[in-house]
């Protein structure tokens, strides 16, 4: 770290000024009461080891002022006394503060004496500013707490024409090269959200911004759990004053922006906390439907349908009533308390990637940030608003499905703030109006916005393609105003077990959904008697939108249609694309990849605990982000999951599991457990897809040697093939993809580079093995789409709509399954058949004039790297 550092200068003459003693200072040293009594009152207060780092960081040559928004002595005792504790920095010196009951009885005598003295002297009260009282203090080594919001700061500098504090610290980094810091600081005591008007309390007792003495009192005491204090981004004077024009302002216009812009930073930091002003449902609604622009598009659609504009405002009401959330604050602390008990009995922990929230937290301060998680659980919207909560932030809006709308539920959802929608807006232009003014009253506003832009939990465990609709609509409101800028914040959520494990086995094998009921919420209660591991939340960098029409060139108020929806399809995938990045490899899917992909029905421990290893090695290769438990004991933690798997009985075991486990160990995978295996081995197949398609364009080659440019076309067209399944990254090139596989493989011992010739290849001895063991990821999805290809052949098929057809695919497999034409019962999937059907559709296979030939190739593709992959 770059620090500033000089030789100190000879002490400054003693004047008469400076032999004050001053009641705006508390010694370091107190009486010892005194601070114990100040550490019971403080001990509730949190100060996170996080924002210790943020102060920690900093030059510790530096000089350290603390800023707060209103004058507290409260906050200067506090600092006074935490920082002390914590061996950090802590403030002895309160610009505007004025001191007298925790002073030391001695130094309280001395600023009486000395105070009398310098009256009879000079007939004035002294002042520690205008004597360069404060400016020695820091510059011997002291720290200052300093409001930015009282009534004596302004009176000295408007009024009395005297120095501002702000422009003594500015004089004084002038005159300095150690580097002044001002560390704005937040103290909270409710997160509760600002209410649009003040209560009676508020009256009474101050507000929760700026709360009085018995209302802090009453935070500290009765609810500590919401007690806390957090550091904005502190400011370095000596870099602030280098800002290109700075130099050409006055003093005083230096002092006054400064204080503006730490005013803001301060304001903005609590907004982040406890998000913006909270209006009453009723208030949101009138401001919607009374909207120029809603009020505008009701007249004209009154007049389109021949409709009575009463009638028309009467159903937009409905409307407003059917999508509006109800956000509560008193909802909010239930769910935290319910959720609370709730996750300590489900999982084991909620590993949540603290760097990555702290990043989001600080884009937040900028625009509305736009949460855009997976979906693999019902469960993903209460732990993502649970571990905002947790970490000092405002619980977003959620967009959820109307389904999830029924009594009771729908008050408790709406009351944790989800808003709910249509499946489809197809005809119905009203409520696509409604919804659309509703999304851009939330923005205006200020808050946060979930929406899962996969449209429904994916029942495979990979990630399924986007569905831009919402992400279009936020995008339009932008544009048409409703705030500068969005922030999108891809979002991954990872789960050891999911609780709707059978529902999602039921449906995949062509079962139908069981629509969400009041019974069902009855029916949940028997998964609290399980345990499901661990969950893990990764925050990818947010997208700021305006930085991604920068990058693209694009104008964004002059976007026509076609140009809107292919930003949106592409902003779209790039998020997926980012989820997949942020994205963990957890030991349940590492461990379900290597048994389904093992080459024998039976195997023994050791066998699969090499091939265990070469996917491991692998993701180190890849630099893949992993779970905890397999960063810490990968041996054990393996064991542990295989001992799960045979105590849930996908796996049997000859001898007893659950000790200690033999490398002869012999276990047998039941033919059908290995659907429910194929969820947990999706989880991780992104970072082992394109392994595997480079892996069987090796193979295909059928050397032992081989070149880079030979594999370039089979990677391309099994790459165009799995389209509908993965979301490849769009902006990387097929030979960069190649290349970093390549690599890969060969630190994972499966190739070497030739000695002499370059760009060329050569397979190690054990390398074909692995080579297998990687290509075999994509023969679950090469046989669903052999199946939906011989079930295109009846006559019947170009007559079937795209429901019909998966039907006929699903009944094709089991009989193609029985007569052993395809091995894997996990290839029977609706969900892999619906995207083969689209896939083929697009392709041509039913065109009356190349149909046949389109079919003709791709089942022989398909067939031929089946058998490659076998070889």
């Amino acid at each position: 770290m770059l620090t500033f550092r000089r030789k100190r200068k000879s002490k400054t003459p003693v004047t008469d000024a400076m032999r004050v003693h001053y009641s705006n200072y508390i010694p370091e040293r107190g009486g010892a009461i005194s601070d114990l009594l100040r550490r019971f009152i403080f001990r509730n207060i949190v100060l996170s080891d996080t924002e210790k780092e943020k102060i920690t960081q900093l030059d510790d040559n530096g000089i350290f002022v603390y800023a707060s928004k209103y004058r507290s002595h409260f906050s200067f005792l506090y600092f006074h006394t935490r920082l002390k504790q914590m061996g950090l920095p802590f403030p002895t010196i309160g610009f505007d503060c004025t001191i007298y009951a925790w002073q030391p009885i001695g130094h309280l005598l001395h600023i009486l004496g000395s105070h009398i003295r310098y009256f009879f002297r000079h007939f004035s009260v002294p002042d520690p500013v205008e004597s360069g009282h404060f400016k020695n203090q820091l510059l011997n080594g002291k720290t200052a707490i300093l409001p930015l919001i009282g009534r004596d700061a302004f009176y000295r500098s408007f009024v009395k024409s005297k120095t501002d504090p702000i422009a003594c610290l500015l004089e004084l980094q002038a005159d300095t090269d150690r580097p002044l810091y001002i560390i704005p600081e937040v103290m909270v005591f409710s997160m509760k959200p600002k209410k649009s008007g003040l209560s009676f309390f508020d009256i009474l007792f101050g507000t929760r911004e700026r709360p009085g003495k018995i209302r802090r009192l009453a935070g500290i005491f009765k609810r500590n759990k919401e007690s806390f204090v957090e550091f904005c981004d502190p400011v370095c004077l000596k870099t602030w004053l280098a800002a290109p024009g700075m130099e050409e302002k006055s003093l005083g216009e230096q002092a006054l922006l400064l204080r503006r812009e730490l005013i803001e930073q301060l304001n903005r930091h609590r907004q982040t906390i406890t998000g913006p002003v909270l209006k009453s449902r009723q208030e949101i609604r009138e401001s919607i439907l009374t909207g120029k622009s809603l009020k505008n598009f009701m007249v004209e659609h009154a007049e389109e349908t021949d409709t009575p504009l009463q009638d028309v405002h009467k159903k937009a009401d409905t409307y407003v009533d059917e999508i509006a959330a109800n956000y509560s604050a008193r909802w909010i602390r239930i769910f935290e308390v319910v959720l609370d008990r709730l996750f300590k009995s489900l999982f084991e922990g909620i590993v949540t990637d603290k760097k990555g929230i702290a990043r989001v937290k600080i884009r937040s301060k900028q625009s509305p940030l736009i949460l855009v998680p997976c979906h693999k659980s019902h469960l993903d919207y209460l732990i993502l608003s649970y571990v905002f909560k947790k970490h000092n932030m405002p619980c977003p809006h959620i967009a959820a499905g109307r389904n999830l709308s029924f009594w009771p539920l729908g008050i408790v959802l709406r009351g944790g703030g989800a808003f709910f929608m249509r499946r489809t807006f197809k005809g119905a232009k009203l409520y696509s109006r409604v919804f659309f003014e509703y999304m851009s009253k939330l923005l205006s506003e200020g808050f946060n916005v979930e929406l899962f832009i996969e449209g429904t939990r994916s029942r495979t465990g990979k990630l399924l393609s986007p569905k831009v609709g919402l992400l279009s609509m936020l995008i339009d409101a932008c544009r048409q105003g409703a705030c500068e800028d969005l922030q999108f914040v891809p979002v991954y959520f990872g789960y050891d077990r999911v609780l709707e494990e059978d529902a999602y086995l039921h449906e995949v094998e062509g079962g139908a959904k069981e629509s969400e009921n009041l019974s069902q919420l009855f029916k949940a209660r028997r998964f609290l008697k399980r345990r499901y591991g661990k969950v893990y939340v990764n925050f990818h960098e947010p997208i700021s939108l305006s930085d991604v029409i920068k990058e693209q060139g694009l104008d964004f108020k002059t976007m026509d249609k076609d140009q809107h929806n292919e930003f949106c399809n592409d902003l779209g995938y790039r998020i997926i694309n980012s989820i997949n990045d942020v994205s963990i490899a957890t030991p349940y899917g590492v461990v379900a990849s290597a048994v389904l992909n093992s080459m024998k029905k039976r195997f023994t421990f050791e066998q699969i605990r090499e091939d265990i290893r070469l996917y491991t090695a692998h993701l180190d290769a890849m630099d893949v982000w992993v779970a905890d438990s397999l960063g810490e004991n990968r041996e054990r933690s393996f064991q542990s999951v295989l001992d799960s798997y045979v105590r849930r009985k996908f796996l049997e075991c000859g001898s007893d599991c659950k000790g200690h486990l033999d490398p002869g160990t012999v276990f047998n995978l039941p033919e059908g457990q290995r659907p429910v295996l194929d969820y947990y081995k999706n989880n991780c197949i992104i970072h082992f897809i394109s392994a595997a398609m480079t892996a069987l364009a090796i193979k295909e080659v059928n050397r032992f040697q081989f070149q880079a440019g030979e594999l370039l076309e089979t990677y391309d067209f099994l790459a165009d093939l799995f389209d509908p399944e993965f979301a490849f990254n769009r902006t990387a090139t097929t030979e960069f993809m190649v290349r970093k596989d390549l690599k890969a493989f060969i630190d994972t011992n499966t190739i070497v580079p030739h000695a002499s010739s370059p760009d060329t290849y050569e397979i190690t001895p054990d390398g074909l093995r692995k080579l297998t063991l990687f290509s075999r990821f994509l023969k679950t999805y090469l046989e669903s789409y052999l199946v939906a290809l011989t079930a295109y052949e009846s006559k019947k098929a170009a007559k079937l709509d795209a429901k019909a057809m998966v039907k006929k695919c699903q009944s094709r497999g089991k009989k193609m399954f029985k007569v052993n034409e395809i091995e894997l019962p996990e290839a029977l999937s609706d969900i892999t058949f619906k995207n083969a059907v689209r896939l083929f559709k697009e392709k041509g296979i039913l065109d009356e004039s190349s149909g046949e030939a389109t079919h003709s190739f791709y089942k022989h593709s398909i067939q031929h790297y089946l058998e490659v992959m076998e070889k």
